[in-house]
């Protein structure tokens, strides 16, 4: 019995891989804007309206800008700024687990977005 328990939990610590398996592949990020109901864009795909949680695909290579869009506003581009998933350095001195959130691209993370500021179109 204690072997069976102690092969579990060994195996459970070296297959798993922390950022991976705690904060999956795509991240979710806050969205808000000034003004209400804008339009979120992101590789032409509409994901929803402020304010908002969108999910965006982690990824190493770089990320087009989430646009911003709404009616008599100028659309803005909010860049995906790129950082180290802190969930990552859970895995410690294990190879395997740092090798598994590499290839699952759970190793970067977005930077947190502020509230964007829209701007009125002048007729």
């Amino acid at each position: 019995m204690k072997n069976k328990i102690s092969f579990i939990i060994t195996s459970s610590l070296l297959l798993s891989s922390c950022a991976f398996v705690l904060t999956g592949t795509k991240q979710r990020i806050r969205m808000v804007t000034t003004e209400p109901g804008v339009e979120v864009w992101h590789k032409n795909k509409f994901l929803d309206s402020t304010p908002c949680i969108v999910r965006i695909k982690r990824s190493f290579n770089p990320q087009p800008p989430v646009e911003l869009r709404k009616q008599g506003f100028e659309t803005q581009f909010v860049p995906l700024k790129k950082k180290f998933n802190e969930m990552a350095a859970l895995n410690l001195f294990l190879p395997i687990n740092w090798l598994v959130d590499g290839f699952s691209e759970a190793l970067v993370g977005y930077k947190v977005i502020d509230t964007v500021a829209m701007k009125r179109i002048d007729n």
